[in-house]
């Protein structure tokens, strides 16, 4: 028997490939030379310390790599790239501006490196050399636009005709007939990526949420995103800075890696603290718990006469979860007119970020994590106040490498690290379902009743507008008071930035949420 087909979301994930190994070591060789405090010039020998061959490994052409690798090389500084074509040295003067401890990234953050795409196909039908020219060809009866003959022994399918139906493809007896799509367009649920005049794949800004996902499924690592690195490595030279670390951090960094050998290595690159995000997301599960509450409780679901809670608005249909930013923006581009319904709450990042600007008002706040959408939702001027900049976990790693710190040889602690006590429900968060289910039992826990809440939830943005679909059309029976949204494949743990398989982190995330003090969240007095 075959093996069961993988959606573009699992082909790639959790294999170290070569696209990897560039994508971590350009980050690396750029800590590096941070690290050894390097002249601004040193820039331009990175590419060749990633392609160290004169002869050409992955590409036609050894200066094709190169000038790859030039281009991340400038977004790995959190520069622009250079226009497509342009010629000129990487250290085109500003990258002084860039060797700071201060916010030099700007809009977009997931960017397309033309020179590495290779303007693959777009969504189609064809015949491979698997055809054997049955006499049957049942492949031409079933074609509703005769777009498929037979020509010089073989299927032929007319591309100017076919309508992508795949009824070929269905009733070939061989199998013979294959479906082809760009990786990178069928990872994004928002239709945001798009062709250019030449062919080469643009993304389209004002669809464009920022999940991050083409970028892990481009099989030529010819989209990449922004980085923070650089400004970080400044920032932590200053001795103020302190990490926000989200959930599904947990296994990130293999398997003999313990939560508290993490926080050790943290420190040890020049953090003064570190608070788990999970504090913030119990934060969002009491403001979205009382939202929930107070909507059961206008269509007589509930009595909450003798409950403590704050005035809510009440003018929403049901409970929209606020903690991915990809799926909020998702919602509120494509469905304007029920972004009403997403909740007021800040984000986990935020709440978590505010604690910590409230302890050291002049440091500065870096959340680590899995999400790439997280740059993006620091453009907004209520976050900026609170979090000063982002890193991903690849990016973590790559500190690590270029400060010499290993966490594997790191003895682990058993004395806390982390300046925080979440609970069990809000280290759940990174795992798809994790929210709503932590709503859903605090809300219970708050009501001192087994009251029924219709839920709904969805991973992947397609899902998610799916859901939203079905919602404004009336097709969820009962109607569903909470929603649950993820940008990202099984949750945050299939984020762009994340290192561990999915599989994995799903086991390690229950094990540390189970390690928790306590079930729910309290409120602070």
């Amino acid at each position: 028997m075959p093996l069961p087909r993988l959606d573009i979301f699992e082909k790639m994930r959790g294999i170290y490939t070569p696209v990897t190994d560039i994508r971590r070591k350009v980050l690396a060789e750029v800590a590096r030379m941070i690290a050894q405090e390097k002249p601004p010039e040193y820039i331009e020998t990175i590419p060749y310390k990633i392609i160290t061959k004169d002869t050409p490994t992955y590409r036609d052409c050894v200066f094709r790599e190169r000038a790859i690798v030039r281009e991340r090389v400038r977004l790995a500084f959190g520069m622009d790239l250079k226009a497509f074509g342009a010629h000129g040295p990487i250290d085109d003067k500003n990258i002084v501006n860039a060797m700071k401890p201060e916010k030099v990234i700007q809009k977009p953050i997931v960017n397309v490196i033309k020179i590495g795409c290779e303007r693959c196909p777009t969504e189609s039908y064809i015949v491979s050399d698997v055809c054997k020219a049955c006499i049957a060809h049942p492949c031409t009866s079933v074609c509703p636009v005769n777009a498929v003959s037979m020509k010089e022994d073989t299927s032929h399918i007319d591309q100017e005709k076919c309508i992508r139906c795949g009824r070929c493809a269905q009733v070939c007896p061989y199998n013979a007939i294959a479906y082809r799509e760009r990786p990178c367009a069928a990872a994004c649920g928002v239709d945001a990526i798009e062709s250019d005049e030449q062919g080469f794949a643009q993304i389209n800004y004002d669809k464009c949420v920022t999940c991050g996902l083409c970028i892990v499924s481009c099989p030529f690592a010819a989209i990449a995103e922004k980085s923070e690195i650089v400004q970080i490595m400044y920032a932590l030279k200053e001795g103020n800075t302190h990490a926000i670390i989200a959930p599904s951090f947990v296994s990130q960094f293999g398997p003999l890696v313990k939560p508290e050998m993490i926080y050790e290595a943290i420190h040890q690159i020049g953090f003064k603290s570190i608070c788990e995000v999970a504090y913030g997301a119990d934060k969002s599960i009491l403001s979205e718990s009382e939202e929930l509450l107070h909507l059961m409780a206008k269509k007589d679901e509930v009595d909450i006469e003798d409950i403590d809670l704050e005035e809510k608005d009440t003018q929403r249909e049901f409970v929209g979860t606020s903690c991915c930013p990809s799926w909020v923006l998702a919602a509120k581009k494509n469905f304007p007119e029920m972004s009403h319904n997403i909740s007021e709450s800040y984000t986990p990042m935020v709440e978590t970020a505010k604690r910590i600007k409230k302890k050291h008002p002049d440091g500065n706040v870096v959340m680590i994590g899995p999400c790439i959408a997280k740059k993006m939702e620091c453009f907004h001027p209520e976050v900026q106040k609170f979090v000063d900049f982002i890193m991903t976990f690849e990016e973590l790693a790559a500190l690590f490498v270029g400060l010499g710190v290993d966490p594997t040889e790191i003895e682990p602690d058993t004395e806390s690290k982390t300046d925080d006590m979440p609970s069990k429900l809000g280290r759940g968060f990174p795992v798809a379902g994790g929210v709503r289910q932590a709503i859903q039992e605090n809300l219970k826990n708050m009501a001192e009743d087994e009251i029924e809440i219709p839920t709904e939830s969805a991973d992947t943005l397609e899902d998610c507008m799916d859901l939203l679909k079905k919602f404004k059309r009336g097709r969820l029976n009962p109607k569903p008071y909470l929603v649950e949204g993820m940008a990202c494949p099984n949750g945050c743990i299939g984020g762009p930035g994340t290192l561990a398989p999915i599989n994995r982190a799903k086991r390690e995330v229950k094990k540390y949420k189970d390690k928790a003090l306590k079930k729910f969240p309290k409120k602070e007095e």
